[in-house]
């Protein structure tokens, strides 16, 4: 007894001191396979499989995406997408890949059809990188009852033409349309040949014959220099990643050798993708690396890499030691508990209430996270929201290793349930400085569930709303600011940093805003936002203040909030102890949102204490395609307009918004008040993201000096035949008959 003690010791002691180091694989706490990377915003996405804890065979049920702003802190973003999303799918949630195109996400996949008894080709779309997804057309891109149709790859061409490929133990491929659920055309096959490939397919293959490789699966297609590349897993069983090259997506294909040989990665299969980030080039793959891993207990890994001066692969080992930071790490805010570097023994899960949490801890377990910059020591609290059934434990905090110095201890009781969540405060003992790693270590009974932790963070000594200048405030001639209020949680404030001028007389008109996706924080419209306030103007978003531009992750925003946002604005003007005491023109709101947020601004439209309405890439679903909403949006009939008792603006993004059709069907439909439509061919992406707004900014601002402020000058941009917007490059406008 005593020496399996020993041995189970020296084990557990291996894997702290690996976790030390190591970066690969860098998800311990789910099995992760077929690691499809995409770069969006800043942030590098990586959307995998999941294999099930001791499965005996690729039986994988969803999808799973982490991301990354500095390549070693992996944040969990769930499984936004699942056989459960496609009604057609009942098996088989093999390789998959997401690409992004006209503000839109297409995360195509791959699973066993109910229809054809085969392996089937689907799609999935969302407004967010990380969801909600929902299934794009209903039924499979592509099926035929064959078994060879998985792994699928997409690639958007320089000329805007978009290929997805896929197959084993042939490459299929298809020409997509614009719209990335269709194609133009049929499903066609790339020869394979030995020049090609490295050998013929199978069936031609002859006997007795060495060939020097062999496609297999897992077509990864990308592009350098001129050059097509696919890069794919070759060589039978076990598997390596080889590479052919080509002049264009159809051929004819060039077998250009191994990336990465066959190495002890404990896995039989392989599955790569590549990405640049930040000025660095880095090459995914699968292990079976973790305990109880192996061929289908497969594991994400990653590694750091530099083309050849001619664009081609240089050879790729696996390492454990992964990859180097690209960036520090700030404690100095809400931390998501299934961000890490490296863990042990804890697993993740997710539900409506509070997204992704961490859970299944027990005594010994920890959370690293890597390259944490403290700046000056100035933490004063460590909080953390918490949940235990019965005894809870306490979290030690430590930094540069499990047994460095000692931060802060934080007990953990138990708060009557696992979903009975509190918010928990310790003192910082010794506040660091500098940059080190930092770790999580969890104690408590040996043996049972200890809690569960859904976020923590480090509160600096001086406790003050988070006040952040974007853009240097923008272009307005009052310089703005975002900011928060402790007493209106969950929104984002944008106002003149200087608040002198404005009173009684010259008082600031409103404009609450709703986020695409229903997102709970304004982080993609801040530009746009900021842009407005620099104008005069108090803007009231729904949801959190960003911190450090990073997309939010949790639930989705509701429509109350905007009418919390509105009850705010007033109390604020009539409490003398608000620095915005009187001077909020509350006969002058405007009620407004992107996407999702527009639906949520037409559900509120009614309210007597709106002015004007602004809908931006929105418009209310017909009965007949409401089924393509994603889940979690209002959605008001069409009936819902009549309500409308404001002038009101549709600014859309032309016929590749995918909203055009449903905002123009609400302008034609609304006689009873002044409307106008406004498009500018740039999408469902608007330009909210350029700098300082870009065009939409523009014209939304105008539009509101007119509406709110009375401004004559900004009205010619939208009154009379030739308004300056029918002369303004790129934009069309109509109008109904009650807008002259």
């Amino acid at each position: 007894m005593k020496s399996k003690i020993r041995q189970l010791t020296t084990a557990l002691l291996l894997l702290t001191s690996i976790g030390s180091w190591a970066q690969n694989p860098f998800v311990q706490t789910w099995f992760t396979s077929d690691p499809a990377p995409m770069v969006h915003d800043g942030t590098m996405y990586v959307y995998t499989g999941h294999d099930e804890d001791g499965a005996d065979f690729f039986w994988m049920q969803e999808w799973r995406v982490y991301s990354t702003t500095d390549m070693v802190n992996w944040t969990d973003h769930g499984s936004p997408l699942a056989l459960e999303s496609f009604r057609w799918a009942d098996d088989r949630a093999w390789a998959s890949q997401c690409v992004e195109r006209d503000g839109k996400f297409f995360w195509y996949i791959c699973a066993h059809s109910k229809n054809s008894k085969g392996m089937a080709i689907g799609v999935a779309v969302a407004d967010s990188p990380t969801g909600p997804f929902r299934d794009a057309l209903g039924k499979p891109l592509y099926e035929d009852g064959l078994w060879d149709h998985i792994d699928p790859t997409v690639f958007i061409d320089d000329d805007g033409q978009a290929w997805l490929m896929w197959g084993n133990p042939r490459v299929y491929y298809l020409k997509l349309n614009r719209d990335m659920v269709s194609y133009e055309g049929e499903v066609g096959r790339l020869p394979m040949t030995e020049e090609a490939f490295g050998s013929p397919s199978m069936d031609e293959r002859v006997k007795g014959r060495t060939y020097k490789d062999s496609y297999v699966e897992g077509p990864w297609l990308t592009k350098r220099g001129g050059k097509y590349q696919l890069l794919y897993a070759a060589g039978g069983v076990p598997e390596h990643i080889s590479y052919s090259t080509a002049p264009s997506p159809l051929g004819p294909w060039t077998y250009a050798g191994e990336i990465m040989p066959l190495s002890d990665t404990k896995s039989f299969t392989n599955h790569c993708g590549v990405a640049d980030y930040k000025g660095h080039s880095y090459f995914f793959y699968h292990t079976g690396k973790l305990p109880q891993g192996g061929g289908f207990g497969r594991s994400v890994a990653v590694e750091e890499f530099k083309y050849n001066a001619d664009g081609s692969f240089p050879t790729i080992m696996p390492t454990d030691e992964g990859v180097a930071p690209v960036g520090t790490f700030s404690p100095y805010r809400r931390v998501q508990a299934e961000t890490m570097a490296f863990s042990r023994g804890v697993k993740t899960e997710q539900n409506r209430r509070v997204g992704v949490y961490v859970t299944d801890i027990h005594n010994g377990d920890y959370i690293k996270l890597q390259n944490v910059d403290f700046g000056q020591a100035k933490g004063q609290k460590f909080l953390a929201r918490v949940a235990s059934g019965l005894r809870g434990g306490q979290i030690e905090v430590h930094t540069d290793s499990l047994r460095g110095p000692l931060v802060a201890t934080l007990r953990v009781n138990g708060t009557g349930g696992w979903e009975d969540w509190q918010t928990l405060t310790a003192d910082i003992s010794a506040a660091p400085s500098g940059i080190h790693d930092l770790y999580l270590s969890f104690k408590g009974r040996k043996g049972p569930k200890l809690f569960n932790l859904d976020w923590w963070e480090i509160r600096q000594a001086v406790e003050h709303p988070l006040t952040r200048v974007l853009e240097d405030g923008g272009t307005g001639p009052c310089k703005a600011i975002m900011t928060e209020s402790t007493d209106l949680k969950a929104h984002t404030i944008f106002r003149p940093a200087d608040l002198s001028a404005f009173n009684g007389q010259n008082a600031l008109p409103v404009l609450v805003w709703g986020n695409g996706a229903c997102n709970n924080s304004p982080f993609e419209h801040v530009n746009f936002l900021n842009e407005i306030a620099s104008y005069g103007y108090l803007v009231v978003a729904t949801g959190y203040i960003p911190e450090d531009d990073m997309p939010y992750r949790g639930p989705m925003s509701t429509t109350e909030q905007q009418i919390e946002s509105i009850d705010w604005v007033i109390s604020q003007n009539e409490n003398p102890s608000s620095p915005l005491y009187h001077k909020i023109d509350v006969k002058n709101i405007c009620i407004a949102g992107m996407s999702c947020g527009g639906l949520q601004s037409l559900f509120n439209c009614a309210d007597p204490r709106i002015s004007a309405v602004m809908i931006c890439n929105s418009g209310l679903f017909n009965q007949e395609n409401a089924g393509s909403a994603v889940g979690g949006m209002p959605m008001p009939p069409k009936s819902k307009l009549a309500e409308i008792h404001t002038p009101i603006l549709y600014l859309l993004g032309g016929k590749t918004d995918i909203a055009y059709e449903n905002g123009m069907d609400d302008f034609h439909r609304i006689s009873h008040v002044p409307a106008i439509a406004a498009n500018l061919p740039v999408g469902h992406g608007g330009t909210y993201a350029q700098p300082h707004g870009g065009e939409f900014a523009v014209v939304a601002r105008t539009w509101l000096d007119w509406q709110l402020k009375g401004d004559k000058q900004a009205a010619k941009m939208f009154v009379g035949k030739n308004c300056g917007l029918a002369t303004r490059q790129g934009w069309t406008i109509e109008k109904n008959k009650k807008q002259k």
